[in-house]
C-alpha cells in the first residue's frame, strides 16, 4: 500500500512537470510579434494642423513577464512625409506635445499619463508596469501608466520614451499600441488633381527592435488622405453709379461647398446640440473617429490637460478689399444649408435639421467665439474688411452642403465729394484663420489653421456718373465748320452735388473715322476757375472746339462721352467766317447707360420686354 502511494506520487509530479513543459512550449512557440495599421483620415489641403488617423500596433505571443518583475521599455519614435509634424506643445521648456501613446485602449477613468520627463519605470514608482505572468488581464490596467505623452524629436517627428512593453503571452490576448493626436502640414503636400489624393505617411521606428518587433506588414502606414477642403464660387461683379444713392441692394455672392464630407467640422461633439461653441464633451474613446476640429480628448482628471483640444470650429474668412469709401457691405449673421432644398436660409437662430450645416457670423478671425451683433463691414485704413463664420453643426456625411453668402452694398450719393469713391472692390473666401505657422506651436497659435487662399475676384465697381451727348450732323467740309460746346450745369441753385470730368469725342463718318478728342487737352483748352480742375470740364463751365480744330475735315456724326451728370451740348453749324449761312441746334442726350434695350421705367405690375412697357424703345433722346 505504501508503495502504492509512492507511485501515484511519482506519477503526480511527473504530470505537473510534463504540464509545466507543456505550457512553457506553448509559450516559446509563439513569438512576440506586432503587425500595424492605420485608418487614414481625410485632409483639407488648405490645412497646417490637419488630425491624423491613429497608427497601432497589435501585438501577440511572447514571453509574459514574471509577476512583479521588470518589463523592459523602449524608445518609440514617429516620422511624418510632411516637412512638419502640427501637435500642439503643451510645455515648450521640454517640447512636450498633445499627441499620445496609449496601450491597451484605456477608457476615461482609466488613463494614467506619463508625461515627458518623468520616469515611469523607476523602481517603487506604483503606477510603473510590471510583469503579472500568464494573465488573462492587461498589466496596463488598474492604476499603471498606460498614455504617454510623446515629445517632439524634430521638425516632422515625435518621440515616446520608456514605453514598458510587457508581450500578452496566449492569454493576454492582443496588447494594442495606439499613437494619436498626431498632426500634420498637409498643405505641404499642394492641391492634388482632382480624384486623385496624395497620402500623409507616417514610420515608426523603436530603439530595440528584439524588444518590440514588428515582423508583418511594414512600419510605415498611410494616415492621412489630403484633398480640397474648400471649393469657393464669387459671384459675376457687379456695376454700380456714383450718382445714384443705394440702400441694402444685393452686390453678389460667394458659395462655400465642400471639398469632401467631412472638410467643416464644429469644434466638439457637444457643440450640435446646444450650438455651444465652448463645448468640452469627452472624446476619449480610443479608435473613435471624431468630426470635430477637436482630437482624441480627455477633459477629466486622468486626462492630459490640453491634449487634443482645438480652439474652435471650422473658420471661413470672407474678404472683402479695396473696399469704397463711402460704400458699407453687409453679410448675414446666420446661414444655414436647407437639405431639402439645396438652397442657404438666412438669419435663422437654429438650423433647418437637426444635423444640417450651420453657421454664425463672429467677431474675429483667430480669438475666442463671440458672436457678431451686426452684419455690417467694417473697412480698416487700407479699405478692406472681413466676415467670419464659424461652424456650429454640419452633417460630415453630405458632401452635397455648402452655403451661398449674399452681400448687400448701402451708399449716399456725394459725386462732388467723390462718394462712394470710384474703381473696383474685390472679395475672396478660405479658411480661417490664415497663418503662416508651419512648425508644432503652443496654445498662443490657434489650432486649425490655414494658408492663404488664392487671389481675389471682382465683386462689384462704382463708375463715375455720365452724361453721353449726340450731335448728329456735323461738317467741316465745303467751307462749312461746326461749332462744339459743352456746359457742366451740375452746378444750380438747387443744392446739386457738383462734378467734374473730361469729355471724350468720338467721331463717325463711315469710313476713315478720326481718333477721338479729349475735352480738355492740348489743341482744346477749357476754362479752369480757381481751384478747379484743369484736366476736367468744371462745374458751372463751358468748353468749346470746332470740328476743323479738332479733326480737320470731316462730315458725319459725333457722340460725346462726358464723365460727369448734367452735361448739355450746343452744335453751330457756319461757313467759315460766319458770313451768310448758319444754324444751330441742342445735343440730344442718350440715356445712362447707352443704349439700354430698356431704359424706361415700368409701372409696378406692368410686364416689360417687347411685349410690354418699354418694348423695343431702345435709347431715349433728349435735350
Amino acid at each position: 500500500m505504501a508503495d502504492f502511494r509512492r507511485c501515484m506520487i511519482v506519477l503526480a509530479a511527473l504530470a505537473l512537470m510534463l504540464g509545466t513543459a507543456v505550457t512553457a512550449s506553448a509559450q516559446q512557440g509563439q513569438p512576440f510579434t506586432c503587425t500595424s495599421t492605420a485608418t487614414p483620415l481625410q485632409m483639407r489641403a488648405e490645412g497646417i494642423t490637419e488630425k491624423a488617423g491613429d497608427f497601432v500596433l497589435s501585438c501577440t505571443g511572447g514571453t509574459p513577464i514574471d509577476p512583479g518583475g521588470a518589463v523592459p521599455f523602449v524608445n518609440i519614435q514617429i516620422f511624418l512625409n510632411t516637412p512638419t509634424v502640427t501637435s500642439r506643445i503643451l510645455t515648450t521648456a521640454t517640447s512636450a506635445t498633445e499627441a499620445l501613446l496609449l496601450v491597451d485602449e484605456p477608457t476615461e477613468t482609466e488613463q494614467v499619463i506619463c508625461a515627458v520627463g518623468a520616469n515611469c519605470n523607476a523602481a517603487g514608482d506604483p503606477n510603473r508596469v510590471v510583469g503579472q505572468g500568464a494573465a488573462a488581464t492587461s498589466p496596463y490596467k488598474g492604476g499603471t501608466y498606460n498614455s504617454f505623452q510623446g515629445q517632439l524629436a524634430g521638425p516632422n517627428s515625435i518621440v515616446f520614451s520608456g514605453i514598458p512593453i510587457a508581450p500578452p503571452g496566449t492569454l493576454g490576448g492582443t496588447r494594442i499600441i495606439r499613437i494619436t493626436n498626431v498632426r500634420a502640414d498637409a498643405s505641404a503636400l499642394g492641391v492634388p488633381p482632382s480624384g486623385s489624393p496624395y497620402g500623409v505617411t507616417e514610420s515608426l521606428a523603436t530603439s530595440n527592435g528584439s524588444t518590440l518587433p514588428i515582423t508583418s506588414n511594414t512600419a510605415t502606414q498611410v494616415v492621412g488622405l489630403v484633398q480640397r477642403g474648400l471649393i469657393v464660387t464669387v459671384s459675376a461683379a457687379t456695376t454700380w453709379q456714383q450718382c445714384f444713392s443705394v440702400d441694402h441692394q444685393v452686390s453678389g455672392s460667394v458659395t462655400l461647398a465642400k471639398g469632401f464630407g467631412a472638410a467643416f467640422k464644429p469644434r466638439n461633439i457637444g457643440t450640435p446640440p446646444t450650438l455651444d461653441p465652448a463645448a468640452a464633451d469627452p472624446q476619449d474613446v480610443p479608435g473613435a473617429i471624431y468630426n470635430t476640429e477637436d482630437f482624441y480628448f480627455n477633459p477629466s482628471a486622468s486626462g492630459l490637460p490640453g491634449a487634443g483640444r482645438s480652439d474652435f470650429g471650422t473658420r471661413f474668412k470672407i474678404l472683402f478689399s479695396n473696399i469704397n469709401n463711402g460704400v458699407t457691405i453687409t453679410v448675414p449673421t446666420s446661414l444655414g444649408y436647407d437639405p431639402a432644398t439645396g438652397l442657404t436660409v438666412e438669419g435663422g437662430a437654429t438650423p433647418v435639421t437637426a444635423d444640417s450645416l450651420y453657421v454664425r457670423l463672429i467677431t474675429s478671425e483667430a480669438g475666442a467665439y463671440v458672436a457678431a451683433s451686426s452684419g455690417d463691414i467694417v473697412a480698416d485704413s487700407s479699405g478692406n474688411g472681413m466676415a467670419v463664420y464659424e461652424v456650429l453643426q454640419a452633417n460630415t456625411s453630405d458632401l452635397s452642403e455648402k452655403l451661398t453668402i449674399p452681400f448687400h452694398i448701402t451708399y449716399t450719393s456725394n459725386p462732388g465729394s467723390n462718394i462712394p469713391a470710384l474703381g473696383t472692390s474685390n472679395v475672396d473666401a478660405s479658411f480661417a484663420p490664415v497663418s503662416t505657422v508651419h512648425t508644432a506651436a503652443p496654445n498662443t497659435v490657434p489650432i486649425p489653421r490655414f494658408i492663404a487662399s488664392p487671389a481675389s475676384a471682382g465683386h462689384f465697381t462704382v463708375n463715375k456718373c455720365a452724361t453721353h451727348l449726340l450731335f448728329p450732323f456735323v461738317t467741316s467740309q465745303a467751307g462749312f465748320d461746326t461749332g462744339l460746346a459743352i456746359s457742366n450745369t451740375s452746378m444750380d441753385p438747387y443744392t446739386t452735388s457738383t462734378q467734374a470730368g473730361l469729355c471724350t469725342l468720338h467721331w463717325y463718318q463711315g469710313d476713315n473715322n478720326p481718333p477721338d478728342s479729349t475735352m480738355p487737352s492740348a489743341n482744346i483748352p477749357c476754362p479752369v476757375p480757381t481751384g478747379g480742375d484743369a484736366a476736367s470740364i468744371n462745374p458751372g463751365t463751358t468748353c468749346a472746339t470746332t470740328a476743323l480744330n479738332a479733326v480737320g475735315a470731316f462730315q458725319g456724326y459725333v457722340i460725346a462721352d462726358c464723365q460727369f451728370q448734367y452735361a448739355h451740348g450746343f452744335s453751330f453749324v457756319t461757313k467759315v467766317g460766319a458770313t451768310d449761312i448758319a444754324m444751330g441746334y441742342l445735343a440730344l442726350v442718350i440715356p445712362d447707360p447707352p443704349r439700354s434695350p430698356n431704359p424706361v421705367s415700368c409701372p409696378a405690375g406692368t410686364v416689360s420686354g417687347p411685349a410690354g412697357c418699354g418694348g423695343g424703345s431702345g435709347e431715349q433722346l433728349a435735350q
